[in-house]
């Protein structure tokens, strides 16, 4: 595989593995642009199902597509370019509800790492992408000059308060889940008052909901004495 290749994969790597043959793909999936284009390609008649497929195949697969086997059979490429098709968005109206449920389990709102990237986008108009292809001193040193911008922007911006954040072991030792200890609703808050009128009403609505998430899980741990 070329690493320049997976590198630019960003992570996104999946693999097949082919009984009987021991063979085994690996592929990225198609941005939202490229998937776009495939499945208009294909909508539109421009091109065979099988015919997209194989193209998409050689355009995902993470390995030169020329040097694969003429002896595997045709239709293997063909239906792991259907399954690239599938996973880049074609399973929208199957599983986008319960996909969307996985990835909020992924990334939960309350922790340490969102609240740092909270304050670095909203002292600056960094992408994700740019956020993510930092290396670790490299955030925290972007965060930190977050929170000087914010804090010289406006007075009551309150920092992140290191002694509340907890060890591995601390928060095991806390009896009813009852978090990090860090007062994200007192974070938000700064928040609010750090970004521009435009942006309070958005985020007085996260902060809404978090109130809402806080007072559920509270319900359940009644219920469950």
């Amino acid at each position: 595989m070329d690493i320049d290749t997976i590198l630019e994969a960003d992570g996104n790597i999946y693999r097949t593995w082919i009984p009987g043959y021991d063979l085994t793909f690996g592929y990225r999936l198609l941005s939202l642009r490229e998937y776009k284009v495939f499945r208009g390609l294909r909508d539109s008649g421009l091109g065979s199902d099988y015919a997209i497929a194989e193209q998409v195949f050689e355009r995902c697969f993470l390995g030169e597509a020329a040097l694969i086997s003429v002896d595997i059979p045709a239709g293997i490429t063909i239906s792991i370019g259907q399954l690239i098709m599938y996973l880049s968005g074609d399973c929208d109206e199957i599983t986008l509800k319960d996909d969307i449920r996985k990835v909020r389990q992924l990334h939960p709102p309350n922790t340490v790492y969102e609240h740092m990237r909270a304050v670095i986008c909203t002292a600056f108009s960094y992408k994700i992408e740019e956020i993510e292809s930092w290396p670790r001193p490299e955030f925290l040193r972007r965060f930190i000059i977050s929170e000087n911008i914010l804090s010289k922007q406006n007075p009551e911006f309150v920092r992140l308060n290191l002694s509340d954040i907890k060890s591995e072991e601390e928060l095991a030792k806390k009896a009813n889940n009852q978090g990090s200890g860090i007062d994200f609703a007192r974070e938000n808050r700064s928040l609010v008052r750090a970004v521009g009128p435009l942006d309070q009403e958005e985020a007085q609505a996260e902060l809404t909901q978090k109130q809402l998430d806080t007072l559920s899980r509270k319900s359940r741990s009644m219920r469950g004495r």
